[in-house]
């Protein structure tokens, strides 16, 4: 792919767009990963001694692990010119020193993060054994040269796992409160919910990491505060060992459900990634599923298919975990709103799965979860006026990224090429919403107003449009 350098140093593609498909389709060929994590969602805690990496530190301290993290920033850094009128090298020299003597691990990253932050750019960040990120990002990297072998010593070949319940938490005041449960995962299970303030596991204070390490197969006893003044509560909940990127598959498949008010019925699917071609299939088998199409094999003269009543609108959920690859935008979008010609293969013994334009029938929600390929993807969606956003404005994170093992083992997350989108720099503004709708997190019982505003959205629309006609997909 060939790019051109726009006068503010920016990459755009070369070319003029024709229309808002094509604005579509420029943005889902981004071959390079785009995913979550700023710097600002890295945790600012010290942790305990006793589960510092040793590794990391050298003869020097840290200093080996910064001295690392400033030359590859330099070297790869996607924008050279803000590196030189910031000054950063100048103020990487001044921070050195007191990298170089960090009381522990933690804090070294937690310094050295500080300093990455003064680019101001997603994307960009030191993540330690100690985060749940890291094991996300090392899945979604695995298959680079950069991190391979690193990936294939650590886990011994089975791939990147960690011990956990599958929910997520954000650190508030120095209070952990779930703002994330994948569906389907013992945490969903046991009925824990968004907004739920983490007090402890097994009697002991809750980390998101160290809570859960080395305790695959058993259940511990999580305990919780659902309101602020209420005392606290305990359920039992099964640690697993956790696969990220098929664990958020698995949740986008489980997420399928179908919200039945005042007489319509609405589909619900939740995209949690957007990794790959694995990451499409989850949304067109979760599609599927709410159609009663589970894609079994059809004959012509014989046909069996299971049929559910009509859908009056689908609600996709992108307030995911992580971004993904860039092409997904436009799948999605083929996938909500199918073009070119609707053509059915003759042969009886054909193997098709059948599905119907869902445009005009779909609302997405967005919120600052909704980062760099759901943006892309939102991006186009409204571009092409399919229907209502719904939420709060995307995290404007929306760069192409590469991942550098440091020493010790760390993960330096760095932002490689700046983006423009159909003349557009997404990253910073984000994607505004068509309707806002927030959603407070600190025991908020697990409320979802913006969901709730989506399903009145649907319930209360004149009567929507009638299904394209079916466009035939090849099953796998």
């Amino acid at each position: 792919m060939r790019w051109a350098a726009t006068a503010g140093g920016r990459l755009r593609r070369r070319g003029p767009l024709a229309n808002a498909r094509a604005a579509a389709l420029r943005a889902s060929v981004l071959a390079l990963l785009c995913l979550l994590l700023p710097a600002a969602a890295l945790p600012q805690e010290a942790s305990r001694a006793e589960a510092e990496p040793a590794a990391a530190a050298t003869d020097k301290g840290f200093a080996g692990l910064f001295d690392a993290v400033v030359e590859r920033t330099v070297k790869s850094f996607w924008d050279k010119d803000l590196i030189a009128r910031s000054g950063w090298e100048r103020r990487a020299r001044e921070v050195r020193q007191s990298v170089a003597e960090a009381p522990n691990h933690a804090e070294a990253a937690r310094r050295i993060n500080a300093l990455l932050g003064e680019l101001n750019t997603s994307h960009t960040g030191l993540l330690t054994p100690d985060e749940v990120e890291y094991f996300i990002l090392l899945d979604v990297f695995s298959g680079s040269s950069r991190v391979r072998d690193f990936v294939a010593q650590r886990f011994w070949g089975s791939g990147v796992r960690y011990a956990g319940v599958g929910a997520f938490s954000a650190n508030i005041d120095g209070r952990h409160f779930v703002d994330a449960v994948l569906e389907g995962s013992p945490a969903a299970r046991a009925g824990l919910k968004v907004g739920d303030e983490l007090l402890s596991v097994d009697a002991e204070a809750y980390h998101p990491i160290w809570s859960f390490r080395g305790k695959e197969g058993r259940r511990v006893r999580i305990s919780f505060r659902r309101a602020a003044e209420a005392p606290p509560s305990e359920l039992e909940v099964e640690v697993i060992s956790v696969a990220p990127l098929q664990a958020f598959r698995d949740a986008t498949a489980a997420s399928a459900r179908v919200i039945e008010r005042d007489g319509r019925r609405i589909g619900y699917v939740h995209v949690w990634a957007s990794v790959g071609e694995g990451s499409t299939e989850a949304l067109k088998d979760a599609l599927d599923s709410l159609r009663g199409n589970q894609g079994e094999e059809q004959h012509e003269h014989k046909r069996e298919e299971k049929t559910s009543p009509p859908l009056d609108g689908v609600i996709i959920d992108m307030r995911g975990k992580i971004g993904g690859s860039g092409q997904n935008a436009g799948r999605y979008l083929d996938v909500i709103d199918p073009r070119g010609p609707l053509m059915r293969s003759r042969n009886k013994d054909s193997k098709e799965r059948v599905r119907s334009a869902l445009r005009g029938r779909t609302a997405v929600l967005i919120d600052h979860h909704t980062r760099s390929t759901a943006e892309l993807f939102v991006h186009s969606y409204k571009r092409e006026r399919q229907g209502p956003l719904i939420g709060t404005r995307t995290a404007g994170a929306v760069s192409a990224a590469a991942a550098y093992v440091m020493p010790g083992g760390d993960l330096l997350y760095l932002a490689v090429t700046g983006l423009e989108i159909d003349g557009e720099i997404l990253e910073g503004p984000g994607v505004a919403p068509d309707v806002e709708a927030s959603r407070p997190l600190p025991y908020a019982d697990g409320a979802d107003p913006a969901l709730e505003a989506a399903i009145v959205y649907f319930a209360r629309r004149a009567e929507p449009p009638a299904a394209a006609p079916s466009a035939p997909s090849r099953s796998n």
